[in-house]
């Protein structure tokens, strides 16, 4: 089985790019465009990482972020905050979730890759534990 993703973005391009990247890495992409989806897809999905914006629809994208924290299935699974918010509180709520904080730039996949390398490499470990 490979590793899902869940990008939650109402920004189509932004969500499309991650898409490209994502796949060429070999990673399943499932999508959201809202928080609630969010929630839903994620229950379903079961991802291995959610890259998840914090504007979004029907919700705020850190709010998610602490209803996936307190989660009994959910709990373990990173979480990726990709947001144009750059504010010293958005911040710290992010640090706070043990989620990693990226901001949105040109080059948002510059910043994503190495998180994700690192996420599917501690995953890989953890799946070969409890093989």
């Amino acid at each position: 089985m490979g590793f899902r993703t869940l990008i939650a973005d109402d920004d189509a391009d932004i969500v499309e790019l991650l898409a490209f990247h994502c796949r060429q890495k070999g990673l399943g992409v499932h999508f959201a465009c809202n928080a609630m989806t969010t929630l839903q897809k994620a229950e379903r999905v079961m991802p291995d990482v959610i890259i998840l914006d914090v504007n979004m629809p029907q919700g705020n994208g850190l709010s998610v972020c602490e209803m996936l924290a307190n989660h009994h299935r959910l709990s373990g699974v990173p979480v990726i905050i990709l947001t144009g918010c750059s504010s010293e509180e958005t911040i710290r709520r992010c640090h706070s979730l043990c989620a990693y904080y990226v901001p949105k730039c040109a080059n948002i996949w510059a910043r994503i890759e190495p998180l994700l390398d690192e996420l599917l490499t501690t995953g890989e470990e953890t799946h070969a534990v409890a093989s």
